[in-house]
């Protein structure tokens, strides 16, 4: 039976069997491609801006105001025509299928819903005074939704001319380390104890003939005690260990540079 020394060390002899090279490995070409892939996406990115504002803006809003949804309508339209009475209960906007437009909240959404030099009809003024129905209802939402498509467009040729930062990559480390412990231990006790004990008397009356004296009384007695104790205890332990230490880590350093996307703007 080995000892607790001797196993650890059996332990320790055993750690190529973690597969710390393997770990290795893997730590170093995940971190490669996860710089490739971060590359790839600010290109991607690059490449997805620059194919969206290579459209006219008549094409863009084509392409994109069907993506647009309630989420970014309500918000338009409540800072267009916010409710006249605004508590917690009342609705984001004054808009809705059977209320009435006056001519100056007409003029207002009109002159927020105004898109030109885009091909829509009417610069895309579709508001009327009166009774607001369903049909009408649904051409001020797709107005907005127009109005919202051109104001990205807009945005996102402004960030042609003024170029985009992306994440370049000085240099980095690659720091891994093991952390192995094994420990092993043995121990032994050993007690005994043993105890005897004897114990003899004797008691008898001295006697003369068959006449006892009167006057003298006399006796013989005898007695013998043994006591034997024996105790023993042993111990004994031994205790060894072994400890490696695995670490795994990555520093990279890394700077924004500037990238142009409209050379001529």
């Amino acid at each position: 039976m080995p000892t607790g020394g001797d196993a650890a060390l059996g332990y320790a002899s055993r750690l190529d069997e973690i597969g710390f090279p393997e770990f290795t490995t893997k730590l170093v070409s995940d971190t490669f491609d996860a710089l490739i892939a971060a590359d790839i996406r600010q290109q991607q990115a690059f490449i997805e801006l620059l194919r969206e504002t290579s459209k006219t803006l008549s094409s863009y809003i084509a392409d994109t105001k069907d993506d647009i949804g309630p989420e970014e309508v309500l918000p338009f339209l409540s800072a267009v025509l916010p409710p006249a009475d605004a508590d917690a209960d009342s609705p984001p906007t004054k808009l809705a299928v059977g209320s009435s437009l006056a001519a100056a909240d007409v003029t207002t959404l009109n002159d927020a819903l105004e898109v030109t030099d885009a091909g829509v009809a009417s610069d895309n003024k579709v508001a009327e005074s009166g009774n607001v129905t369903q049909p009408r209802y649904d051409a001020i939402l797709n107005a907005v939704a127009v109005r919202i498509a051109a104001n990205k467009y807009t945005l996102l040729t402004e960030m042609v001319k003024q170029g985009m930062l992306r994440l370049v990559v000085d240099d980095g480390t690659i720091e891994t380390r093991l952390n192995f412990r094994a420990y092993g231990s043995d121990y032994f006790r050993a007690n005994s104890a043993s105890m005897s004990r004897s114990e003899f008397n004797f008691r008898a009356a001295a006697k003369s003939g068959g006449l006892v004296s009167l006057w003298v009384k006399a006796s013989a007695s005898t007695s013998y005690n043994s006591v034997r104790v024996s105790t023993s205890s042993t111990s004994s332990g031994s205790n060894s260990g072994v400890t490696v230490d695995i670490f795994g880590g990555v520093k990279i350093n890394f700077h924004t540079d500037y990238l142009p996307l409209n050379p001529n703007g």
